[in-house]
Order: C-alpha cells, then sequence, then structure tokens
C-alpha cells in the first residue's frame, strides 16, 4: 500500500507545472514572421486595424506545436506590451544584423520618414529579440542595423 501511494506521489509531483497558455481576447495579428531556423513566429497584435502601426501593441514570440510538414499551428509563449502613439514612431519586424552577427528578425521600433529611398532604417528607437529561453528580450539598437521593409517600394 505505501509502495502504490509512493509510486502516486511521484507521478503527479514528477511533472513541472506549466505555466498557464497565453491568450489576447479581443485582439488579432497585424502582422507575423515565421523564425526560419526554428520555425517559431514573432507576431504583432493589436485591438483595431487604426493601432496596428502606431497605438497599443502587444508583440508575441510564438512557439511552433506542429511538424513543418503540416499545417502551422503555434502557441504564444512570451509577450511585451509595447505603445506606439508617439507621432511619426511605427513598429516593423524586419532583419537586423550586427558588425559581426548574420541577420535575425527582430521587433523594431523605428522613426517613420516618408520616402521609402533608404536600405537600412535611419532612425531605430527600440529593438527586440528572443533569447535562448524563448523569451522576448530588448536589445540595444547602436549595435543594430535593420533592413527598411519599404525600400524600394512606390
Amino acid at each position: 500500500m505505501r509502495v502504490l501511494f509512493l509510486l502516486t506521489l511521484f507521478c503527479l509531483s514528477s511533472g513541472a507545472p506549466r505555466p498557464p497558455r497565453i491568450v489576447l481576447p479581443g485582439y488579432f495579428s497585424c502582422q507575423g514572421a515565421l523564425l526560419q531556423e526554428s520555425g517559431n513566429a514573432l507576431a504583432c497584435y493589436a485591438k483595431t486595424q487604426a493601432e496596428c502601426r502606431n497605438g497599443q501593441l502587444v508583440l508575441a514570440f510564438e512557439k511552433r506545436l506542429s511538424a513543418r510538414t503540416v499545417r502551422a499551428r503555434f502557441e504564444i509563449v512570451d509577450t511585451v506590451r509595447v505603445r506606439t502613439a508617439v507621432p511619426g514612431r511605427r513598429m516593423d519586424i524586419t532583419y537586423c544584423s550586427t558588425a559581426t552577427g548574420k541577420p535575425q528578425q527582430y521587433f523594431v521600433m523605428y522613426k517613420w520618414v516618408p520616402a521609402a529611398d533608404k536600405r537600412y532604417l535611419p532612425h531605430p528607437r527600440r529593438a527586440w529579440g528572443v533569447n535562448a529561453q524563448g523569451q522576448l528580450v530588448e536589445v540595444p539598437v547602436k549595435s543594430l542595423r535593420c533592413l527598411n521593409s519599404d525600400y524600394g517600394a512606390d
């Protein structure tokens, strides 16, 4: 009887508690990008379409739950709430690189300029990337050179 009790106790306590699932009711996805190396994704959510590029945003790191060969299913693992409601500020998911590093995708808040004639974002203000633990972390923008996704657009 004692062995059965210990076995039951072991089974109940051996699994690490899973953090609560993150859901964003009332939000919709404004933009997203698949991370090529891992198959995970970055997504930006807002309550209204008008707030997608300029307003209250939720930046999310989404872990892929399905195999790459089937329809993609994701779960939000980490979020950061950001307000970009300063006139002329925008948020985008784009490739950035350091002087020595391989380009990676980041969330980048930048000062928007009407002319799309620059290959790189001229005024990045803040940036967030994903660390090895799957968390969104702010990274220093001074070390980043970020592509302008509007470059060449007419």
